[in-house]
Parts: structure tokens; C-alpha cells; sequence
């Protein structure tokens, strides 16, 4: 237990989080549900299935924190791409771009954006059909301590990101992101 006070305060310590803490079962519980109803729906309006296995695998640890974030306090950018589009072969069709990439992308004739950030390329053979997924993401910020394995950090859905800020008391001006990880023994 020694072990999540720690990965805690690391995160805490991160500019732009606000708040950090544990979800309790219950918690999680509902959390699967609002995540099942939203692959159901899908994504673009129901038109492209969706899959958020960032959620899944953080749902997955043996902890699950809750982290909170402040954009404009300077929350630090997603380390990779937050969400892929991928064909059934796993191949990616299209992803979000860090801010630093976006250039590169917007010379590339064969790569069409359909948000400032999100970038599709009509280059990239697909096989069968697409799907917009949230792949699981790293936290650089809890590299290095003793006695945790499995880090990974996911967002979720829009219904669940409205049912933890209602938990916790939080207005919409804020990011909802899990945080899981094991102990080792």
C-alpha cells in the first residue's frame, strides 16, 4: 500500500494535475458500464465502431487512480498518440499528432487532417473495416520506482468523464485520466 502513496505524489507533482486519488470498486464497476455503452454507440456519430483499450487495460491493474488535469495550468501533452485509427489487420489509417509532427503531416500530400490534430493517410493500404481506438499510453512521470509494473493510463468516454467529475466535483474545464499500475512482490 506504501506503493500508491508514492506514484500518487509523482503525480500530483505534475504540472497542470489538480487531483489525484483511488477509484473504489463500485466506482470502476460503473465506469466499465458507461465504456460499454459508448463502444456500442461507436464513434463519428455511430458510423465507425470504437474501441477504448486504454480504459480496458488501466481497468485491468490492480490500482486504478483517478488523475485530473488543468489544461491551461500547463498539463503536459499526450506522450503518443491517444487515438488511432486502425483496419482489421492493425494497421494504423490515420492517428493524432503531437504538435511537433502536425508540420511534417500538413507537407504530406497523401495525409488529409480531419481536425487540426488528427490526421488521416490515404497512402496506407486498409484492410477490411476501421476503427477508431484508444490505445493504452504510457505516464513517463512514474519511470523509475521500485516495486510497480504494468503502468498505463487511459482516457475515458465522455459519459464517464462527466460521471467522475460529478464524483469528485469537478466542472467540465477539466481532463479526467486513469492511471494503473501493479505491485510487484
Amino acid at each position: 500500500m506504501e506503493k500508491i502513496h508514492e506514484v500518487k505524489k509523482r503525480l500530483e507533482e505534475i504540472p497542470g494535475v489538480v487531483h489525484v486519488r483511488e477509484l473504489g470498486e463500485e466506482e470502476k464497476i460503473h465506469i466499465r458500464k458507461l465504456e460499454k455503452l459508448a463502444e456500442e454507440n461507436g464513434a463519428a456519430g455511430g458510423l465507425m465502431e470504437f474501441v477504448n483499450k486504454s480504459v480496458w487495460c488501466t481497468l485491468d491493474r490492480a490500482h486504478v487512480l483517478l488523475m485530473v488535469a488543468d489544461d491551461n495550468q500547463g498539463f503536459r501533452e499526450a506522450p503518443s498518440a491517444w487515438t488511432v485509427m486502425i483496419d482489421e489487420q492493425g494497421n494504423v489509417v490515420g492517428e493524432w499528432l503531437k504538435e511537433e509532427q502536425r508540420e511534417a503531416a500538413r507537407a504530406n500530400p497523401q495525409a488529409s487532417f480531419i481536425t487540426d490534430d488528427f490526421v488521416i493517410y490515404r497512402d496506407r493500404p486498409r484492410a477490411g473495416k476501421c476503427q477508431f481506438v484508444m490505445p493504452p499510453m504510457p505516464v513517463p512521470e512514474l519511470a523509475g520506482i521500485e516495486g510497480i509494473t504494468g503502468v498505463v493510463s487511459g482516457s475515458v468516454s465522455a459519459p464517464a468523464d462527466l460521471y467522475l467529475k460529478k464524483v469528485i466535483g469537478m466542472d467540465n474545464n477539466f481532463w479526467t485520466i486513469l492511471v494503473g499500475f501493479d505491485e510487484t512482490d
